[in-house]
């Protein structure tokens, strides 16, 4: 019933932790799809063969070329057989009976979209202090998504939903915002909760500061990259979207520049006049300046830039 949908680089046996989180023995576990980006590990082949002879409803897709994890997410999206998705960061823990909770709910509440809390620890056991849970529900998505920051990695949704929006904008390298604007676009109705569900487990000497050299999230640049051009590419594509949405992507976008450029030798006197403008007028700011900020962000050097 569900696919669930792992992309996988260099992971180690941290992709084993995950896999065993997600509970692969249970009947509501259609498959899990690991998507490898042409992982350099040599170690890599050994485990593969490893974890298709040990879970049965693993299937692993090999690729000969490193592409980023937008282009291997819809890869393994549009591989996966199940009524639902459930996509997840290949070196994350999902807590015990979450796939069951969400399901659950999506049926109840007749959603085709799932949202839950993503969260950093560094002690294990702190996974079972979590059990309450709230829901909140909305059919005006793509608004709900936007005011309230949704852009991560713990999604699940009906395979028809993932089809229609088309999953990530393969243009970029990292997929989650990308992901879910298009998801929250074409849903007709999300649900979503607060209850602590996909864990980022951090090393003693890892903070919300200082990231571990294998993730994504310590490479801002870009991060600040993909986010100006999911929406910048998002905007071009859906331009009939109501004027709030759009004001709040573009002073997204607007202020996803101003942190890109502030403490860089290229930060100019009208940067400054450009964040000012963004919190007093976004969208004319936006229409006077997007050109520039294209610009700006097609010569960064240190930005991994994908062609399908």
């Amino acid at each position: 019933m569900i696919s669930i949908v792992l992309t996988h680089f260099n992971k180690g046996l941290l992709l084993n932790r995950t896999i065993e989180s997600l509970q692969p023995w249970d009947d509501i576990v259609h498959e899990i799809i690991v998507v490898d980006d042409h992982s350099s590990d040599p170690e890599w082949v050994k485990n593969a063969e490893y974890i298709v002879h040990t879970y049965p409803k693993i299937k692993v897709i090999q690729n000969i070329e490193n592409k980023g994890p937008a282009i291997r997410l819809n890869q393994g999206g549009f591989a996966a057989t199940g009524d639902y998705l459930f996509f997840m960061d290949s070196d994350d823990v999902l807590a015990p009976n979450r796939l069951h909770v969400f399901l659950n709910e999506m049926q109840k509440q007749q959603a085709d979209l799932c949202y839950a809390k993503k969260v950093k620890i560094h002690d294990l056991n702190e996974i079972q202090k979590h059990t309450a849970t709230v829901w909140e529900s909305s059919t005006n998505v793509l608004n709900y998504m936007l005011k309230n920051n949704i852009m991560q990695m713990c999604v699940m949704c009906t395979r028809e939903l993932f089809l229609k929006a088309g999953g990530c904008n393969e243009h970029l390298f990292i997929q989650d915002e990308s992901l879910a604007l298009n998801l929250g676009k074409h849903s007709k109705k999300i649900i979503s909760t607060d209850l602590h569900s996909v864990f980022v487990i951090l090393d003693s000497e890892e903070t919300k500061r200082v990231r571990g050299e294998n993730r994504l999230s310590r490479h801002l640049e870009q991060q600040h990259f993909d986010m100006f051009f999911t929406i910048h590419d998002f905007l071009n594509n859906y331009p009939e979207i109501d004027q709030e949405n759009k004001t709040i992507l573009v002073k997204k976008a607007l202020s996803t520049y101003w942190k890109s450029i502030r403490k860089t030798p290229q930060q100019r006197f009208s940067d400054v006049l450009i964040y000012l403008g963004s919190r007093m007028n976004p969208l004319k700011t936006w229409d006077k300046h997007h050109q520039h900020l294209i610009e700006y962000f097609n010569q960064l050097d240190h930005v991994r830039k994908i062609s399908p």
